[in-house]
C-alpha cells in the first residue's frame, strides 16, 4: 500500500474514508445559495462604493466555497482529514510553486490559441484587472482576496470535497472530472481552458501528496502572479 493510500485511510474506524453523496450534495446546494446571495449584493453595490466590483467578486468567490466546505465537513464527517487537510512534506509546497509558475507561463500560449473562439469574453476579467490597477492598496487587497482567499475557498470545495468524492472511481476520474467542472465553473469563456489546466495541476498534487495544501499553493501562486502582472503592467 502506498503512503498516499495509507494517508487516505488514516481515520477513526467510525469516520468515512472520503466525502460521499451527502457531503457533495449539501456543498453544492450551499455554494449555489451563497453565490446567489453574493450576486444580489453585487447588484445593489453603489457606484461610489469604496469596495470595487472586482474585490467583491473575489470575496464572494472565496467565502461561498469556504462556506460550502464548512457545511460539508460538519454535516456528517466532522473531520477535515478526509477532505485532504493533512500535514505534507515541505518539498511538495516547493514543487507546487514551480508547477504554478509553469501554469502561468502556459497561460499565454493557451490564451493565444483559445481567445479567437471566445470573442468579447475578455470583458469578464475586466473588473478584476481594474481592481489590480487601481493603486497600491487596491492591488494589495486584490492579491489578498483573489490570490489567497479565493484559491483557498475554491480548492477546499473543488479538490477538498469534489475531487476526494470522485477518487472513489479512480485517480484520473477525480483529477480530470474535478478539473473539468472547475473550468466550466469559471464560465464558458476564454478563462475556462486555463482554469482546467490549473485544476489538473491542483488535482494531481492533491492525489500524489495526499494533502490539499500543495493544491492551494498551486492556485494561490498562479492567481497572485496574474494579479501582480496586471497590477504592474
Amino acid at each position: 500500500m502506498s503512503s498516499v493510500d495509507e494517508a487516505l485511510i488514516d481515520q477513526s474506524p467510525r469516520t468515512p474514508v472520503r466525502p460521499g453523496w451527502p457531503e457533495l450534495g449539501v456543498a453544492v446546494l450551499t455554494f449555489v445559495i451563497l453565490i446567489l446571495i453574493g450576486g444580489v449584493i453585487g447588484l445593489k453595490l453603489p457606484a461610489d462604493s469604496p469596495i470595487s466590483l472586482g474585490h467583491l467578486n473575489f470575496l464572494i468567490s472565496g467565502l461561498a466555497p469556504l462556506g460550502a466546505f464548512a457545511v460539508a465537513v460538519l454535516i456528517r464527517i466532522r473531520d477535515v482529514r478526509p477532505f485532504g487537510m493533512r500535514r505534507v512534506h515541505p518539498g511538495w509546497l516547493l514543487a507546487a510553486i514551480a508547477i504554478a509558475l509553469a501554469c502561468f507561463a502556459l497561460s499565454w500560449p493557451i490564451s493565444a490559441i483559445v481567445d479567437p473562439f471566445f470573442p468579447g469574453s475578455e470583458a469578464v476579467q475586466e473588473p478584476y484587472r481594474e481592481a489590480a490597477r487601481s493603486g497600491v492598496l487596491s492591488l494589495v487587497a486584490t492579491v489578498a482576496l483573489g490570490g489567497v482567499l479565493t484559491p483557498i475557498g475554491e480548492e477546499a470545495l473543488f479538490r477538498g470535497v469534489l475531487a476526494n468524492f470522485l477518487f472513489r472511481w479512480g485517480p484520473w476520474i477525480g483529477v480530470i472530472v474535478s478539473a473539468a467542472i472547475f473550468g466550466v465553473a469559471h464560465g464558458i469563456n476564454s478563462i475556462m481552458p486555463i482554469a482546467f489546466v490549473v485544476g489538473l495541476a491542483a488535482g494531481l498534487v492533491l492525489r500524489l501528496s495526499g494533502s490539499i495544501w500543495p493544491a492551494m499553493v498551486v492556485h494561490m501562486v498562479y492567481n497572485s502572479a496574474g494579479m501582480l502582472y496586471h497590477g504592474i503592467s
